[in-house]
């Protein structure tokens, strides 16, 4: 195919591309190195769960929103290698065609971006129905969902590819992706997907957010969660529209006709490629109850898993019921037993086992919260019965300690 001049090698490049591709790789390197780090450590809480589980006999499943940050991880690690590929182009001082190189950099360009904005709005869709609706999809179902989501992105993305073979992927502006040639490409397999997550996305929170405030007015949730969780409405769709539309944007008014100067791809780049890092920032703060669990995490996914600005959200009438009891069916490899049930309101409950050295205890803590004008009073019940072999008189605190202690062994 005859290339025109738009789209063929470029070399040296010019000082605009020289500078701007700068920082659009910096920007690059830094989701890339945030994204994977979270990505490997969750990968090795993840194994080291598993493996808990598997000692222990339970059954309980892997928190849903936990599974979905994990896979918009890999997501943005796509999208920040695209990225991190102009370092290429700054070390040859070209943007060089139908190289290894330059049709790697196309490929994740459009899958990763791609990728990322479908997580983006899959994680709106969940925290809806988690907050709104109080449901989860049963696991085998969400666990499919997430693989006809990848078959999509995968699928979509490899469609020119296949169809129009290395010149696809070209110089567009100022780094390689689809040849401008095939515009239509260029929308329906990527900025078509792109808006639609990102309107949908924005519809999603704006919905849970004025449901939240109707919820506050009728008094079905307390203040402080409200307070707590509706700043996060605002800022997860914010933070992805920032950074995405304004490369979606130019592009789009580009297929129009319009010719878009160097520095502001360079600009929309550098903003797009800080997608990964502010991912990061954003889902590990506010859910790191979930993040940074030391213990496999609950099922729940609703209100009470939110923190913002280093609180936890709790309503009232949210309280927690945690039974612990000896149970038949769980033994450690020592042949001691011990089973913990913990079941809150917006969650379906489940049972995790923990062993516990000799110890058996039978207890139930009922928490709850009221509003008084100076603030939360919190009222709790305990009744406990306790038995042990090497223990004369455990407490609900070191058997809390003793079950971490050994979860620990067993992961390690």
């Amino acid at each position: 195919m005859q290339l025109d001049e738009e789209s063929g090698s470029q070399s040296p490049l010019p000082d605009v591309l020289s500078h701007g591709l700068v920082a659009v790789s910096t920007f690059g390197l830094l989701s890339f190195f945030c994204s994977t780090s979270l990505f490997f450590y969750l990968s090795w809480r993840l194994i080291t769960w598993r493996r808990w589980r598997r000692a222990s006999g339970s059954q309980a499943p892997t928190n849903q929103f936990l599974l979905l940050i994990y896979n918009l991880l890999l997501a943005d690690i796509q999208q920040a290698l695209a990225f991190l590929l102009n370092i290429g182009a700054l070390k040859n001082n070209a943007i060089l065609i139908r190289t290894p190189l330059c049709f790697a950099q196309g490929w994740f360009v459009s899958s990763g971006d791609l990728a990322s904005s479908v997580f983006i709005c899959f994680i709106a869709v969940h925290t809806f129905f988690g907050v709104v609706k109080n449901y989860r999809l049963p696991t085998w179902a969400f666990y499919t969902a997430i693989g006809l989501c990848w078959f999509f992105i995968y699928f979509i993305s490899a469609i020119g590819p296949i169809l129009h073979g290395p010149d696809f992927y070209v110089r567009a502006a100022a780094w390689c992706w689809i040849n401008r040639k095939f515009s239509h490409e260029r929308l329906w397999s990527h900025y078509l997907w792109i808006f639609v997550a990102m309107f949908s996305t924005i519809l999603i929170y704006t919905f849970i957010y004025i449901w939240l405030r109707r919820q506050q007015r009728a008094g079905r949730i307390h203040k402080v969660a409200i307070e707590n969780a509706t700043p996060l409405m605002i800022l997860y769709p914010l933070i992805y529209t920032v950074c995405t539309a304004p490369l979606a944007s130019l592009r789009i008014y580009s297929l129009a006709g319009h010719k878009v100067s160097l520095p502001w791809f360079c600009m929309a780049g550098t903003m797009i490629a800080c997608n990964g890092w502010l991912d990061v920032l954003l889902y590990a703060s506010t859910r790191s109850d979930i993040v940074f669990a030391e213990m496999p995490p609950g099922e729940g996914t609703g209100l009470d898993t939110f923190n913002f600005m280093g609180k936890q959200v709790t309503g009232s009438g949210m309280g927690t019921i945690t039974t612990v009891s000896a149970g038949a069916a769980a033994h450690s490899r020592d042949g001691s037993r011990i089973a913990l049930r913990m079941r809150s309101p917006d969650q379906r409950g489940g049972d995790h086992l923990y062993s516990m050295g000799q110890i058996s205890v039978t207890g139930e803590i009922t928490v709850s919260s009221t509003s008084l004008e100076e603030g939360i009073v919190q009222h709790e019940s305990m009744g406990k019965q306790a038995s042990a072999s090497s223990v004369t008189s455990p407490t609900l605190d070191g058997s809390m300690k003793s079950a971490r202690s050994e979860f620990m062994s067993l992961a390690g």
